[in-house]
């Protein structure tokens, strides 16, 4: 298993989590994909417009086949949904070790 994990700055909280949330846009959107397992949103109840997302996939190979399948539609919804959030780190592609 592998975890993406992103930290961002949100324009307006609420609209990000329906967007970027476990339920959100692009949630469904990896549905779509074998080997997806499922995406994760925390807010930081310090700076309640900081979040992290973590997306998780049964391995870098299940990622890779969907994004490189759906490249021209993901590379939209990032153009498309760049205005919900002022910042967009990716802190990295973590696996599992237990």
């Amino acid at each position: 298993m592998i975890a993406l994990v992103f930290s961002y700055e949100a324009v307006d909280p609420e609209e990000f989590e329906q967007v970027y949330g476990a339920d959100g846009e692009w949630a469904q959107f990896f549905r779509g994909g074998n080997g997806y397992i499922g995406t994760e949103l925390l807010r930081d109840l310090e700076s309640p417009s900081r979040y992290f997302v973590i997306d998780r996939w049964e391995s870098s190979e299940a990622y890779n086949d969907f994004i490189g399948a759906n490249r021209d539609e993901y590379m939209r919804r990032v153009d498309e949904t760049a205005f919900h959030h002022r910042q967009e780190l990716r802190l990295g592609t973590f696996e599992s070790v237990w």
